[in-house]
């Protein structure tokens, strides 16, 4: 993370001198410093996004096909009013202990067009879709299959 604020650093400045590089490593140091005392980061979170990055990478991948695909079943619904649609709200449960991924999931639910998450309860997600065809499979979606390996890896590597 400190490297990546540097970076960031740099790219607003649009160039790097010496002062430039100085005075960014101070600013830097000084918000990583903020961010380890009152944000509760720590170096060893770096240690963990840098060894899922590739799941991470995969889970990306996988949202951006599903949003085309869903998109194109949404397409469908509104290119041809004589096909009628049943909306639904789908009621599932997944095992994610993880908050943070749980989000992860009601947000990518969320961005796949003709579904939106209404609300997350212990585990228990509440979605409503466009169509019951956009509902079937929520709970076995490729979504959850990744998380739950992200997740998996997480405690794995916070046991090391």
């Amino acid at each position: 993370m400190y490297i990546l604020l540097l970076l960031l650093w740099i790219a607003i400045n649009g160039k790097c001198t010496l002062e430039i590089l100085i005075f960014g490593l101070i600013i830097t140091t000084m918000i990583y410093i903020f961010m380890c005392k009152c944000l509760e980061y720590s170096p060893h979170s770096d240690t963990i996004v840098t060894k899922n990055i590739l799941h991470m990478l995969i889970y990306l991948g996988a949202l951006f096909v599903e949003v085309i695909k869903s998109g194109l079943a949404v397409l469908k619904f509104v290119m041809m009013p004589t096909i009628h649609f049943e909306p639904q709200i789908a009621v599932f449960h997944v095992d994610l202990k993880n908050e943070f991924l749980q989000t992860v999931l009601a947000n990518s639910i969320t961005l796949t067009p003709g579904t939106i998450t209404l609300n997350i309860d212990n585990g228990t997600f509440y979605v409503h879709a466009l169509d019951y065809t956009l509902a079937e499979g929520l709970q076995e979606s490729i979504f959850v299959k990744l998380l739950t390996k992200i997740e998996h890896t997480m405690e794995v590597q916070a046991h090391d």
